[in-house]
């Protein structure tokens, strides 16, 4: 679904023609069922990996290097560069860097670097890209956050969204997003889902979203049997490979844990309410350390009180979040597209990009 912010702003070019790949991963379950669906075929890995390639576009570090392009574009897959490399596969005594910006992300086995150009969202991820990576320093575009501004653009159709959602006009919709693995919400509080039902008053609506890898490393029938009261009891959950941008657009509160979300939804203007913060996994530099700082977390207390909380927080926030999402608000496709078109080779269109909200 990230890659396809991008590649949209190409593939309207008889120019240009497009070839899908899926990189072989425990992750990508679901990911060419998800892409059929959308009308695309996906070549198999290895003929991609045999042919001659101008541009080669990624929003995952993941064996592109194997991919034959004169050039590989890189952009992030989450909200920006918030994680720690990951700690079982770095020295126990030493502090791991900021994931995806750095150098055993963005070179190759033989030191050399695997990507032309890489996005970063904010002039301060540059700066952490020249700090641990100095050789891919150059090869850093302040590009701002594509997806934040469709996101955006989205907001114009909220009541739409909450239409689509069966939300009433006078409810109230809480959003709940949980990333993955053993820190995330669900991990920690997998109840929490049950107990937002039966705290909140009824004229509360609750829409769940979790990372892809939650819904296929377990199979969407067991995750479902999981989670099998609450959605009795009145939950709704976003289906995987579904955007949750209408989501966020269309909701009141937000609730959850280090999932790129939580900067999302406080940049849109959500209250957000934390259900816990990770240290471990999640660099100080982040926007979700900075929110941390500032945001509620989830407690014994009545939920309804803690909601009230995070509408307190709300301005402060807004203001972190803006302030370290995007250094180039408004204008990603305008960047975005300029460098694709200059590493591919070809003068851009006349007509500038349409940022188009998700339908």
């Amino acid at each position: 679904m990230r890659v396809l912010d991008y590649v949209e702003l190409v593939e309207d070019d008889p120019r240009i023609r497009l070839e899908w790949t899926v990189a072989p991963d425990r992750f990508n379950v679901g990911v060419t069922a998800t892409l059929a669906h959308l009308g695309i075929e996906v070549l198999p890995w290895d003929e991609a990996t045999e042919r001659p390639y101008d541009l080669a576009l990624a929003t995952s570090l993941h064996r592109v290097e194997e991919i034959t392009a004169k050039h590989r574009f890189a952009a992030p897959h989450g909200c920006g560069y918030g994680k720690k490399y990951p700690g079982w596969a770095w020295p126990a005594d030493q502090e791991p860097p900021v994931y995806g910006l750095d150098r055993e992300s963005l070179l190759d086995r033989y030191g050399r670097l695997v990507f032309s150009k890489i996005v970063v969202p904010h002039d301060k991820d540059l700066d952490t890209l020249n700090r641990q990576c100095p050789e891919a320093g150059h090869t850093g575009v302040v590009a701002g956050d594509l997806t934040f501004d469709r996101l955006l653009a989205g907001k114009a159709f909220r009541e739409r969204y909450r239409l689509d959602l069966g939300v009433r006009r006078q409810q109230t919709l809480v959003a709940v997003g949980s990333t993955w693995g053993g820190e995330s919400l669900l991990r920690h509080f997998p109840e929490l889902p049950l107990r937002l039902l039966k705290e909140l008053p009824a004229d509360h609506r609750v829409v769940m979203t979790m990372h892809p890898a939650v819904w296929f490393e377990h199979g969407p029938r067991h995750v479902r049997a999981w989670l099998r009261d609450a959605t009795e009891a009145g939950l709704d959950l976003i289906d995987p490979g579904a955007d949750w941008r209408p989501l966020l657009a269309a909701a009141d509160f937000f609730v959850g844990d280090h999932t790129s979300l939580t900067p999302y939804a406080a940049a849109a203007g959500l209250p957000v309410l934390l259900s816990h913060f990770t240290r471990d996994e999640i660099a100080p530099s982040s926007t979700v350390a900075e929110l941390a700082g500032v945001s509620p977390m989830l407690t014994d207390e009545p939920l309804p009180t803690l909601l009230a909380k995070a509408a307190v927080a709300q301005p402060d926030q807004q203001r972190i979040a803006l302030g370290r999402i995007s250094s180039q608000l408004g204008r990603s496709a305008l960047v975005v597209r300029e460098t694709l078109y200059a590493l591919i080779g070809l003068p851009e269109p006349a007509a500038p990009p349409r940022i188009e909200p998700t339908h």
